[in-house]
């Protein structure tokens, strides 16, 4: 299981893309630097409830609206890249067997074409 900071930043990385705000546009509304917001979305600081406060107002989100994690990645509105991005990283995540399982699902997408 990912841990919360880790969540917490996918969700905000997911957000920001999805509102197609930079690292750099989201630290200005937020009055932070685009260097910690890097940091957040990697999961490499621990943000504290103050500042993931300014973080959900300048996404201009409710609060339950952010906390909705089973949405991450599963989002329409994410590019190819994205996608792949939000992907690749469950994907190293995952044990080699259900890395196995899903390249051989893969294969048979592809056969299917």
């Amino acid at each position: 299981m990912a841990s919360l900071a880790k969540l917490v930043g996918e969700r905000i990385r997911q957000i920001r893309k999805v509102q197609k705000m930079s690292q750099e546009e989201l630290g200005e509304l937020a009055h932070l630097q685009s260097s910690y917001i890097g940091g957040v979305e990697r999961g490499e600081r621990n943000v504290s409830l103050e500042t993931l406060e300014k973080i959900v107002i300048a996404l201009n989100m409710s609060y339950s609206e952010f906390f909705r994690f089973g949405e991450i990645g599963t989002s329409d509105k994410l590019s190819k890249e994205e996608l792949i991005e939000v992907f690749s990283d469950k994907l190293h995540k995952s044990d080699i067997s259900d890395v196995k399982k899903i390249f051989e699902i893969y294969n048979i997408l592809k056969k299917g074409k």
